[in-house]
């Protein structure tokens, strides 16, 4: 089972290479085994175009080691992982990545609204978390409580985490994340900085419900 997500993760991370979520050894991802609750990890200082299934780490919920191949290290986003996983025991898979445009509103510490209706694949808004606060555990909790109502999340100019419970979804959610910020900006530009139309919770519930 360990080995079947592992060539799911090493796909997911290859995809969004191509779909130009992240580049080079940039960002990191991970999906949490359900039956033993290991979470497998992208490892720290490789770079993608040359990462391999066998380089992947395994860890437990506490970081320790299960199968990490000598001269390997997880990522350093490791922690960040391990406590969302505590807090949303009902995802399956994280991916911390920079997209463009995403990644500009996480540079200027601004919230990305819900302002089309792709916006309901994620639940509508994407808030602002410390990056360097959520590393430790304590610190981590204002993150893990802005993933309660949306599953994307910035990080204070580092980028976007996007979760799912589904391992399948996580690389569309991201994709959807990155169409929603780019809307979002042309329409700042065009519009003079006049903030765009937002929809509803409400709105975007009832979109989801009719697609």
């Amino acid at each position: 089972m360990l080995e079947n997500l592992k060539i799911k993760l090493l796909k997911m991370v290859k995809d969004s290479e191509r779909y130009n979520l992240c580049s080079e050894n940039a960002g990191s991802f991970s999906i949490r085994d359900e039956s033993s609750g290991y979470v497998i990890i992208t490892p720290s200082k490789i770079k993608i175009e040359n990462l391999a299934e066998e380089q992947l780490c395994i860890l437990d919920l506490d970081g320790n080691k299960i199968k990490v191949m000598d001269g390997i290290e997880p990522s350093s986003d490791l922690q960040m992982h391990i406590e969302i996983y505590k807090e949303r025991k009902d995802l399956r898979a994280i991916m911390h990545v920079h997209p463009s445009y995403t990644t500009s509103f996480a540079v200027i510490n601004k919230v990305i609204p819900p302002v089309t209706y792709d916006s309901a694949n994620y639940g509508g808004y994407i808030y602002v978390a410390n990056y360097d606060n959520a590393k430790t555990s304590e610190a981590a909790k204002d993150l893990t409580e802005k993933l309660k109502t949306s599953d994307a999340c910035l990080l204070e100019s580092n980028g976007v985490i996007i979760v799912s419970r589904d391992i399948e979804d996580v690389l569309s959610k991201a994709r959807h994340v990155e169409k929603v910020a780019e809307t979002y900006y042309k329409a700042l530009v065009l519009n003079k900085f006049k903030e765009p139309k937002r929809y509803t919770r409400e709105e975007l519930v009832s979109y989801l419900a009719n697609h």
